[in-house]
């Protein structure tokens, strides 16, 4: 059977008609000038490099305002080895990526990720897709576009929309004026009061700020560590946006925190012998073919005609993530601390396998609140470290290259089946050398 692929940056059709309209010489001016009427001062241009470092530069909006096209044609130019020849801790050239600081990249705005950031009135952030400096093609680099072509492709060839959720985990630490350092600012647990209490302000404020983006708050409580929070991000039919969220979001506690002489710590893996810190990341599907039943074009993960059942897409999707789970860790958890957060007792899972509401399986499927009935599957094996738009391309590829190929689930992993199911990759090392090997996923990427 045929395996899942998406076309190459330089393949994929752009709607030229939907682009003139967004980049409109009036809508600019008029864009530009209500901003500047709130108070923005400067427009910042963002892109996520690969190492998810945000790499952004910030233009004066009287500039943009003497020149209004200049707003679409890239605030940011920055050599293309920054996107992906960088480590993320220096700005020291790794030889074996092959690049060089001759190309330059710039960065075309998506203009609906516009924000002004509560955190810093005078600017407003637009988020980006990287594009050659001379021919103003798609940079194969660029992994917003990557993830956009996904998404393109399930609609067109597999007629399927998704909608995801994310859950936010981090440590608040606070200055320990006895020893001079950093503490959790608790030692509570899992879903304990106190926490909430005993950080209200910045929880209160945290919401404020978050709500002043239009990112929208499901829920926030104590997570299992100390210090620990989990903000819920709601449910989002448009899956860039829910990227856009993520990235604006963790940008938002960072900056609340040290406001209120706090630090937030995204970390995986903080303490040795507590829990991590986790992006879980929450997936089910809609059915856009003209013959769908009405149930699947809001959910299609269920399969409507048997209780408690996922669909044949779904499983399938389930068990394409399953299929490609060790070399996809390498995505997800892109760092040698992640791989410190996995293990058994650590609330991720260890082994290849899914269940039904176990939250030590790495892919829990969710069922809806006063039903037995399948609402989504939970990827628990992802954390802050990795790129959101690389990671949900490729999540999303190997769900549709496991629907492409027809793949029949495998059974399920009960809480006392400790012999069950193939260990997970101790190391990131070791996951690289799955991914290697990974076709699909390499294809998704362009190798």
């Amino acid at each position: 059977m045929a395996s899942f692929t998406v076309p190459s940056a330089s393949d994929f059709q752009v709607d030229e008609t939907t682009l003139a309209a967004q980049t409109s010489t009036s809508t600019a001016l008029t864009l530009l000038t209500a901003l500047k009427a709130a108070g923005v001062r400067f427009v910042r241009y963002t892109a996520i490099d690969v190492s998810n470092s945000s790499r952004a530069k910030a233009v004066p909006i009287d500039r943009l305002l003497a020149n209004p096209q200049q707003f679409y044609d890239g605030g940011l130019s920055i050599a293309e080895v920054c996107f992906a020849g960088l480590p993320s801790y220096a700005d020291h050239l790794v030889p074996e990526s092959n690049l060089s600081s001759a190309r330059v990249l710039t960065v075309r705005p998506d203009i609906s990720s516009l924000r002004i950031l509560p955190y810093n009135p005078s600017t407003a952030v637009v988020l980006g897709t990287l594009h050659d400096q001379r021919t103003g093609a798609p940079s194969p680099l660029c992994t917003r576009h990557l993830l956009r072509r996904v998404l393109q492709t399930a609609e067109t060839d597999f007629s399927l929309s998704f909608t995801i959720g994310a859950e936010l985990e981090f440590c608040l630490f606070a200055h320990d004026e006895t020893d001079k350092d950093y503490s959790p600012v608790d030692y509570s647990t899992y879903g304990n009061s106190h926490t909430l209490d005993a950080q209200s302000s910045f929880i209160d404020d945290l919401y404020n700020q978050l709500q002043g983006q239009s990112i929208d708050v499901e829920q926030i409580h104590a997570e299992s560590a100390p210090g620990q929070v989990e903000v819920v991000l709601g449910k989002q039919d448009d899956v860039m946006r829910l990227a856009d969220n993520i990235v604006l979001a963790r940008a938002t506690v960072a900056a609340v925190a040290r406001k209120h002489e706090l630090r937030a710590i995204f970390l995986p893996k903080v303490f040795d012998d507590q829990a991590g810190n986790g992006l879980h990341i929450h997936m089910s599907f809609r059915d856009l073919s003209p013959g769908a039943r009405l149930e699947d074009r809001y959910n299609a993960f269920r399969r409507a005609s048997v209780l408690g059942a996922m669909s044949h897409k779904g499983s399938s999707f389930l068990e394409g993530i399953l299929d490609h789970l060790p070399a996809l860790l390498s995505l997800t958890l892109p760092s040698t601390n992640s791989f410190r957060r996995v293990g058994p007792g650590c609330w991720t899972g260890h082994k290849v396998g899914w269940s039904v509401e176990d939250k030590e399986s790495p892919l829990r499927v969710c069922i809806k609140a006063g039903t037995d009935e399948p609402s989504n599957v939970e990827l628990k094996l992802s954390d802050s470290t990795a790129n959101i738009y690389l990671e949900l391309a490729a999540i999303l590829s190997v769900g549709l290259d496991g629907i492409a190929r027809q793949l029949q689930l495998r059974p399920r992993v009960g809480p006392d089946d400790t012999d069950s199911g193939e260990p997970l990759p101790n190391s990131l090392e070791e996951s690289l050398v799955y991914l290697k090997k990974d076709r699909a996923l390499m294809g998704v990427m362009g190798k």
